[in-house]
């Protein structure tokens, strides 16, 4: 019984791994507005940086416009991509359409089942991840404080030049 006990710990602890900078990305398999797949592999050779968030999100709702703005400043050189992993498809378009943004790619990720959000972990909100044009994870970044945007440009920046 105990070595089943530790056995289930370490399958639970595999499934729910976390991404972390250094390890290769995992698909995102969502879909744009318009219904089309927006596939993280289709990226490759490009710098995208993707951040998960979703209505309920109040952070997220700081978050994305600033990344938008943000997103000016590194047009031709980084993607960036607004995950929207509301449940409702309907409240996630309202809720970004709401936002205004203009520099951002919004895809949707409605399935909580999605592998991308088990390995991802979004449940803490807002998660912001950089891929680089190899698929692998350069940057990490949770949460969001008025400001954070600063140290994140110069991060980018660096990463990118």
């Amino acid at each position: 019984m105990k070595t089943l006990v530790i056995a289930t710990l370490l399958l639970a602890s595999v499934a729910h791994a976390e991404i972390k900078k250094g390890d290769k990305c995992v698909e995102l398999d969502a879909k744009t507005a318009a219904g089309k797949h927006f596939r993280l592999r289709d990226m490759q050779g490009k710098w995208v940086l993707f951040t998960f968030g979703a209505s309920w999100c109040g952070p997220c709702k700081k978050e994305l416009p600033a990344w938008d703005k943000l997103a000016t400043k590194l047009a031709g050189k980084m993607l960036f991509v607004a995950v929207n992993i509301d449940s409702s498809f309907d409240d996630g378009k309202a809720f970004v359409d709401g936002l205004h943004l203009k520099h951002m790619l919004p895809v949707f990720l409605n399935d909580e089942n999605a592998p991308a959000l088990k390995a991802y972990d979004p449940d803490k909100m807002p998660s912001t991840f950089v891929v680089d044009p190899q698929g692998v994870v350069r940057l990490v970044h949770y949460g969001y404080d008025k400001g954070c945007e600063e140290a994140l440009s110069t991060q980018l920046a660096a990463l990118v030049k």
